[in-house]
């Protein structure tokens, strides 16, 4: 009787403590999903009544400058920081990946150079900036440009795209690449066919995301590439402007809080499309392999 009633209070202490720890799992889960969902109606409801036609195509204006006009070429400047970012870091972060998991034969290699992409991938992206500043801004001459920003951004990339490169190729069973290199097909030819294919969503997804983090920093580019205000067109060799170092303007000098909350809508707005549009895209590649 004595024992029964032992295992009886052990089950009630199981279930009880089970129940605790299912209800502080869904507690968190609901915080972490409500909070961003709350940030962006939030920006929503302070920001939408100010995005309007003027305010995407036209430049800023009024005094304070950006209490009036748009952010036309905030947007400009921060897509094509980003495109030049891209065009620095995939090629090289998607050849070392395919480097380490194809052809390299050292697996002290792959774990040094996972870690100190883990490493660089931490790094705050002031040190970018910093560095940016003095070795191509500076010793390089390229003064505050779209190039040295752009190039800039393209070192915050690179880590972060080589981790998800990595891990997407590393990630696609063995057995495609032993399978094609029985068949005597050379090394290239069996990674083109197998490999490629199935981890190519992985590293979609892992580019639009460095992307969307190099899209929202403000430190790197504050010191290689933005300017308060520049005209509409862009020129590799001029300053340009951002939509996170406009956006730290308007609140810092409590210009207008109006286009504040609208620039930092649009700013979402514009992260939030690339990785749905990114998920859909590699959805759609994921189903096409499976059939």
């Amino acid at each position: 009787m004595a024992a029964a009633n032992s295992l009886l209070r052990t089950e009630r202490t199981r279930l009880w403590q089970d129940g605790i720890f299912t209800a502080v799992g869904w507690s968190a889960g609901l915080l972490g999903f409500l909070l961003p969902i709350s940030i962006v109606m939030f920006l929503f409801y302070r920001g939408a009544a100010a995005i309007t036609w003027d305010l995407l195509w036209q430049s800023p204006r009024g005094f304070p400058l950006g209490s009036s006009g748009g952010i036309r070429p905030a947007i400009e400047g921060s897509l094509a920081l980003v495109v030049i970012g891209l065009a620095v870091s995939l090629p090289l972060a998607v050849g070392g990946a395919i480097y380490l998991t194809e052809y390299s034969a050292s697996d002290r290699l792959r774990r040094t150079a996972s870690f100190c992409a883990e490493c660089l991938a931490g790094v705050p992206a002031i040190i970018y900036g910093l560095f940016g500043y003095s070795f191509l801004v500076v010793f390089w001459g390229m003064r505050t440009s779209l190039l040295a920003g752009g190039i800039t951004l393209g070192l915050v990339m690179l880590p972060i795209i080589l981790i998800g490169a990595y891990e997407a190729l590393r990630a696609v069973d063995t057995k495609y690449r032993e399978a094609a290199l029985a068949l005597g097909v050379s090394r290239l030819y069996a990674f083109r066919k197998n490999v490629w294919s199935k981890g190519r969503a992985g590293i979609m997804t892992a580019g639009v995301l460095a992307a969307g983090h190099a899209f929202g920093s403000a430190a790197p580019v504050l010191l290689t590439a933005s300017v308060v205000i520049a005209r509409s067109g862009l020129d590799l060799s001029s300053p340009v402007m951002t939509l996170p170092s406009h956006l730290y303007y308007l609140v810092s000098e409590a210009s207008s809080l109006d286009q504040a909350y609208a620039t930092a809508l649009i700013l979402v707005a514009l992260l939030l499309t690339a990785n749905f549009s990114v998920i859909l895209i590699t959805s759609r590649q994921e189903g096409r392999s499976i059939r």
